[in-house]
């Protein structure tokens, strides 16, 4: 039985699909389930590195799928997700990424307004009293 799937609903699939990715949890589900030794599978995520173009990659809420779906092109990462402390280590390395992205974020955006603020206080104009 085909199935037929408008370009919008394939183009929706696919990006829930690769933001998926960036979960790996999920990445091991599907190690320990053998979809990693599938060919077909294995193809289909060599399919979907066009999601790496500008032209779809500003669709992403989780850019780093994308570095996921580059990895997933090794055989070795592939075989090593079925272990469940590989993906536990992923995890833990992903928080510690946001965690200390966010606090340089929050300090480069500090140091911006300071900047913004000093600026603004050399360009007024002196009062004469």
């Amino acid at each position: 039985m085909e199935v037929h799937v408008t370009d919008v609903q394939r183009f929706e699939l696919e990006l829930e699909f690769v933001q998926s990715l960036a979960n790996p949890q999920y990445l091991t589900f599907l190690g320990q389930r053998g979809y990693f030794k599938e060919k077909t599978f294995v193809n289909y995520l060599k399919y979907l590195q066009y999601w790496k173009t500008k032209e779809y990659s500003h669709f992403l809420k989780y850019p780093q799928c994308l570095h996921f779906l580059d990895l997933l092109q090794s055989e070795h990462f592939r075989r090593e997700l079925s272990n469940a402390q590989c993906s536990k280590f992923i995890e833990e390395q992903q928080l510690l990424h946001w965690h200390l992205y966010t606090k340089k974020r929050m300090q480069h955006h500090i140091m911006a307004e300071k900047q913004s603020s000093n600026q603004t206080v050399k360009q007024q104009p002196l009062k004469n009293q």
